[in-house]
């Protein structure tokens, strides 16, 4: 019985963490193209809108289940345990990077008024560009611990 709901609680957050990357995803994909969307549309902005929104829900439940996931994983894990753990890294690196892109691009007139050559490389690196392409490394990088995981 305790394994039923363990095997339950696994799915569950499972599918928590899928839902909302999934959502992530979509929504980054969208807002690589909100800009010219909007001009066509303007529905679109409605939708950017609700999706700043939602960004902070999304954010807590990919993090709170990718903790548990981590943790789970990280106690079936075989012998590529040192390349794993690379891996993972890699991945919480470009999520953290992500999550730094967002925070900066919330408060831009705090931080990105200067003009010295440091605030434009800090620019050059946070732009909201990079968030698709760093999405879809971080879900090719979560089918490479699925796999090293087996």
């Amino acid at each position: 019985m305790t394994d039923q709901i363990l095997e339950i609680t696994k799915f569950l957050i499972s599918f928590i963490h899928i839902i909302a990357a999934s959502t992530w995803f979509a929504g980054s994909l969208i807002s690589l193209n909100i800009n010219h969307l909007v001009k066509i549309n303007e529905g679109f902005s409605l939708i950017s809108k609700q999706f700043i929104d939602w960004t902070n829900l999304i954010i807590t439940s990919l993090v709170m289940t990718g903790v548990i996931l981590i943790l789970n994983n990280l106690a079936q894990i075989n012998d590529n345990s040192m390349f794993y753990i690379c891996v993972l890294l890699g991945k919480l690196f470009l999520f953290i990077w992500i999550m730094l892109i967002i925070y900066i691009s919330r408060f831009k007139t705090i931080y990105l008024n200067k003009t010295t050559i440091y605030h434009k490389i800090f620019k050059l690196v946070l732009q909201s560009k990079l968030i698709f392409p760093m999405t879809i490394i971080i879900f090719l990088l979560s089918e490479l611990l699925n796999l090293i995981r087996i």
